[in-house]
């Protein structure tokens, strides 16, 4: 059979030198639905080639497009002024409903990226909370939020280059996102919350025969929003929808089990989960990374970031001073310093940065802000 990839690129005519293209090997997979193997073999392809596209800072619009909030059929589109020259499929896999493929694609850097394109921002990612509870009994699904963060928290990292994740114990709220608790939240080291939780795994219309298995349409909902700590508001806000068929051969596995996430169902809610980490990352790609000042000793200041986060000796960062103001709205004011530092040493997740004058780092306090630019950019 032969293959044909279709990518839908925007040229945009910019002045700068040539830049080299970069080969990035990815693996994509996709489950085979109603025995179509083509099908998925197009998305697994497609699922490997936007992986590609993402680590290699391209811009992705992916065409899993929410239709009156459904996830509608996938389709991959990129918007940028990057150019995917080439693509070699090396392997493919048929193995438990699932296609497996590796590929090769050769990709032309875009010629202009923002700035935080090379910066790992900080992301806690708080346990999916079950919402739909009484909607659980149907398989037992109580663990559903706790296994759903797991499979999230692998997709993050899979999808999200732009992002360190921390993965916590504990689920949280909306209403809990209290200016106290954003700041803390920020001064503990993160500089984004995602929050999620299952609004709907309810059942619909009857599928069967009266003399076969039990089944029906079954529904899935998932409310995320992804919270900027410092600025102390949403980002971005979606819920996203799904359904497949529910046999009851479905309830003998619970949501830990790989029998789960294989079914039907189970694929569904992975779908969901992809496309969540893909559209953080392209949420955060762009934003700048924030760090404060943890420490002052003459004329130098560390800071709680590091090569974890993607700073690297050399890079310059920009001091902000902050006003507190005590008002019921927790304002901060921001003044920009003209303090330009550069970072001398590093270690995993702390880094140190000096002035070229010992007094220019005289008005600095511990908490003030810092904004990253990495040399290069």
């Amino acid at each position: 059979m032969k293959l044909v990839i279709i990518v839908s690129v925007c040229w945009l005519a910019l002045l700068s030198a040539p830049l080299s293209a970069n080969w990035y090997e990815m693996t994509g997979q996709a489950a085979i639905e109603n025995g179509d193997i083509a099908k998925a073999k197009q998305a697994a392809i497609g699922d490997a080639l936007e992986r590609a596209a993402l680590f290699a800072g391209v811009r992705v619009s992916s065409q899993q497009q929410l239709v009156a909030g459904v996830m509608q059929q996938h389709q991959l589109s990129l918007d940028s002024s990057s150019e995917i020259r080439e693509i070699r499929l090396l392997n493919e896999n048929y193995s438990n409903n699932i296609v497996t493929v590796t590929l090769q694609a050769e990709i032309m850097p875009q010629q202009q990226r923002c700035s935080g394109s090379n910066q790992k921002k900080p992301l806690l990612l708080v346990q999916v909370e079950l919402g739909a509870r009484r909607d659980a009994i149907y398989g037992q699904l109580f663990e559903l939020g706790k296994n759903a963060t797991t499979q999230l928290s692998r997709h993050l990292q899979d999808y999200s280059p732009a992002l360190v994740v921390t993965e916590a114990t504990y689920s949280l709220k909306a209403e809990q996102m209290t200016d106290s608790v954003n700041r803390q939240l920020f001064t503990d080291g993160q500089q984004f919350v995602l929050l999620a939780t299952i609004s709907d795994m309810s059942l619909g219309k009857r599928t069967s025969r009266f003399w076969q298995e039990d089944s029906f349409v079954r529904y899935f909902a998932l409310d995320v929003a992804l919270i900027d700590l410092f600025n102390n508001q949403i980002l971005y806000q979606q819920q996203y929808r799904t359904d497949a068929i529910w046999d009851s051969a479905a309830t003998s596995s619970g949501s830990h089990s790989q029998q789960f996430w294989q079914k039907a169902y189970g694929q569904k809610i992975d779908t969901i989960l992809k496309a969540v980490a893909k559209d953080i990352q392209q949420q955060t790609q762009c934003q700048t990374l924030l760090a404060q000042v943890s420490h002052i000793d003459q004329h130098q200041v560390a800071i709680n970031r590091g090569a974890r986060q993607g700073l690297k000796l050399g890079d310059s960062v920009t001091v902000m001073q902050i006003q507190r103001f005590a008002g019921k709205d927790g304002l901060e004011k921001l003044h920009k310093s003209p303090v330009t530092l550069k970072i001398t040493d590093i270690s995993t997740d702390n880094a140190w940065a000096s002035a070229s004058t010992p007094t220019l780092l005289s008005h600095l306090q511990i908490g003030d802000l810092i904004s990253i630019n990495s040399s290069g950019f």
